[in-house]
């Protein structure tokens, strides 16, 4: 799928309509026996929640540097970032199932605990205050869990689909159940062309 080099780093195009949706879209070729991964470090799952608006850019270098320092307790953040992404995704495509849902309430209720509103008057639509969540290197997972709760809590949360692509997967609001595919560029035209070489083999023959 589309990605774009940022700080040196391989993220993925922001396709799904919401941060909660592009956060399961971290993987690709999702049921394939050797998925595509995109969270392979803390600065992936850092940069990404930034590129996503979920983290002040501010907020990076020094996540960046305490990753460096505690590169153990970075990567058990990342552990825990995949399992929220893998709940997630269940959740999101029904039913998810006690385990899967749970996973998902621990996180956000870690989260939860540190949020509190605080003034913002340069919020867009005039609304005097923005979440603000505390952590320290599980702070981006605290704004993905955040972000994943309020989506859920959202009446878009039921208009959710999957990319039906070869090797792809990824979710995305379909809000008039009318979108196939995470986008015509990729998957839509690699499955079209499939289909025309396709049909020219079944004329030749």
């Amino acid at each position: 799928m589309a990605s774009v080099v940022v700080d040196g780093l391989v993220v993925p195009i922001s396709v799904g309509g919401h941060p909660a949706l592009d956060f399961c879209n971290t993987r690709t070729g999702w049921g394939q026996p050797v998925p595509k991964e995109y969270l392979h470090t803390h600065a992936h799952l850092t940069v990404w929640a930034r590129e996503n608006g979920l983290l002040p850019a501010a907020a990076v270098p020094g996540l960046r540097r305490a990753a460096r320092r505690e590169p153990d307790a970075a990567t058990a953040v990342v552990t825990r970032a995949v399992a929220l992404r893998d709940a997630l995704r269940a959740v999101l495509l029904g039913p998810g199932g006690r385990t899967a849902w749970a996973a998902v309430a621990e996180e956000a209720r870690r989260a939860g605990a540190t949020a509190a509103p605080v003034p913002d008057p340069a919020r867009p639509g005039g609304v005097p205050a923005a979440w603000r969540l505390d952590g320290g290197l599980d702070l981006p997972l605290r704004a993905v869990a955040w972000s994943a709760a309020g989506f859920l809590t959202s009446p878009g949360a039921d208009r959710v689909a999957a990319c039906p692509g070869s090797g792809c997967g990824w979710v995305f609001l379909d809000p008039r159940g009318r979108r196939r595919w995470c986008s015509m560029s990729w998957c839509g035209n690699r499955a079209k062309a499939r289909r025309h070489a396709q049909r020219r083999r079944q004329t030749v023959t």
